[in-house]
């Protein structure tokens, strides 16, 4: 038995906005806690210079930097002109909208009864994948609060099928889902497909569903109206994925590593065993007869998978573990289905409190490690009181003055920065390196117009990896000893293995001018 829906007893009633209350502040704690301790990473910093751009910008040159749709960073540009720039306040709006992505499962789960209702609602509170990219400033929370609306309206639609309810919150709701998750992610597209798929396996095997498809292609055409503006910048976002791009091709095992994080706590047995539990889930459903239920929880989460290998095995590889965040909400639903139809209540309990604390204790680590992120604070402090605000700062590639920027402005810190061969954006240049189509590589580039203009300075800063891909042969560094300068100091900083390389000028020595640790 899944589970009975509650009455309308105005104790149970209290019982169940209490409920509400102490699911959605567990989110909210799990998601703002120590959502200040890192600086922004380089990922981050690209969501923060996105949302500094001009509207124009957003739709014209972003999208030729940062491979994704501009609903988010239009939606962080508000929110930074109220919140501020800080880390913290960034990453708010992710938080946020995670709380708002428990409370929407909830709901999908009470689309099938109560009992799973508040499972679902609990186990999304207490994700950790989740909760980690509510803890990043980047568009993937967005996503997930996509998927989960799609998964509550198309419930809701199903449920029309069997019972007199209004079935018009059901459509809305999947219709703003899947707006939100295809301007939030390029991959969005094979939720879209999945969701298809389901659609027209229901026309042409369901007899019943037949009469809901005048409302599908109202609801396809909706979907259309408002992603089409985007086609155009989407096809060139993946015409540029499919030429040059830095994931590995997958193999079997690396979807079950990537999945792994996504659905299984970080571990190969948890994700079979949770695997089994959902495929449990997805039979409790099927007993219960509620078999177009079944096939949607089904659809959205093994076609996203399926069609996302497809493309990386056939294309260009895209596979990667944050991709797949979409799948999140219908396997999370399927698995509190299946925690719900166990009849003994002390089992079910148990059940979904062992599950509950195993997610709570994986998110731990995200509260208790120390300099998880790049640690562009620490940079920025050591350019600016261990070196000295006069000296340049060389970025190899160009794009890490992005989270140098935002850590030297949180500090209210004023250095001169240059990205090599140019600063950063530079779109359109031929030698590329695959992480962005903004960031130029070092390679084969002419570098006597910067050596000429650094002929004078006194103090030089190189920021770059130590296994730097932009520049391999380090001529960057090479160009600075053509010129007379020596590598005074080096100093690397992890996680990143971000390097700080100070050169002086001939003239200088060690008692003169900035100190060196």
């Amino acid at each position: 038995m899944i589970g009975v829906e509650g009455g309308r007893d105005p104790m149970k009633v209290g019982a169940t906005c209490y409920g509400w209350v102490a699911v959605l502040a567990l989110a909210a704690c799990l998601r703002f806690y120590g959502i200040d301790s890192e600086p922004l990473w380089l990922d981050e910093a690209y969501s923060w210079w996105d949302a500094r751009q001009t509207l124009d910008d957003l739709w014209h040159l972003v999208p030729q930097c940062d491979p994704h749709p501009p609903l988010y960073a239009a939606l962080l540009k508000l929110w930074m002109a109220v919140a501020g720039e800080s880390a913290a306040a960034m990453r708010a709006l992710g938080a946020l909208v995670g709380v708002a992505t428990t409370a929407v499962a909830l709901l999908a789960g009470r689309e099938i009864s109560a009992r799973a209702g508040w499972i679902a609602g609990l186990l999304t509170a207490v994700a950790p994948f989740q909760i980690e990219f509510a803890h990043e400033a980047r568009p993937y929370s967005l996503v997930t609060l996509g998927t989960a609306l799609v998964v509550l309206g198309t419930l809701r639609v199903l449920r029309t099928l069997r019972a007199d309810i209004n079935g018009r919150p059901g459509w809305i709701a999947m219709i703003a889902g899947l707006a939100i998750a295809l301007w939030s992610n390029n991959t969005s597209v094979l939720l879209l497909a999945a969701l298809a798929t389901m659609a027209l396996c229901l026309i042409i095997r369901d007899g019943q569903s037949r009469s809901i498809k005048p409302a599908m292609a109202m609801a396809a055409a909706a979907v259309a109206v408002i992603w089409l503006p985007y086609l155009p910048i989407y096809l060139m976002q993946a015409q540029g994925v499919a030429s040059d791009f830095w994931i590995p091709r997958p193999d079997l095992w690396r979807v079950l590593n990537e999945l792994r994080f996504v659905v299984g706590l970080g571990s190969y047995g948890v994700l079979g065993a949770l695997a089994l539990v959902w495929i449990a889930g997805l039979a409790a459903l099927w007993r219960c007869g509620l078999r177009r239920e079944m096939w949607l929880l089904a659809c959205l989460v093994v076609l996203p998978v399926a069609l996302n290998f497809l493309v990386s095995v056939t294309i260009k590889p895209i596979f990667l573990a944050r991709a797949l965040i979409g799948i999140a909400p219908p396997f999370g639903v399927g698995l509190a289905v299946a925690m719900a139809s166990i009849d003994q209540r002390w089992l079910r309990r148990a059940a979904v409190g062992g599950l509950a604390a195993l997610r709570v204790a994986a998110v731990i680590p995200l509260y208790t490690e120390v300099d998880r992120k790049e640690q562009w604070d620490d940079i920025a402090n050591y350019i600016v009181g261990g070196v000295g605000r006069e000296a340049l700062v060389l970025l190899v590639p160009n794009e890490l003055a992005l989270p140098l920027g935002h850590a030297l402005s949180v500090a209210n810190a004023n250095v001169a920065m240059r990205g090599v061969p140019v600063d950063f954006p530079a779109p359109g240049r031929a030698a590329r390196y695959p992480s962005g189509k903004c960031t130029p590589s070092v390679v084969g580039q002419d570098l006597r117009p910067l050596a000429q203009a650094l002929r004078d300075r006194r103090t030089v800063v190189i920021v770059t990896r130590r296994n730097n891909l932009y520049d391999p042969q380090e001529s960057t560094q090479a160009m600075l000893r053509s010129i007379g300068m020596r590598l005074a100091s080096t100093r690397e900083f992890m996680p990143g293995y971000l390097r700080v390389q100070t050169f002086v000028g001939p003239r200088m020595t060690v008692g003169q001018g900035p100190w060196f640790p």
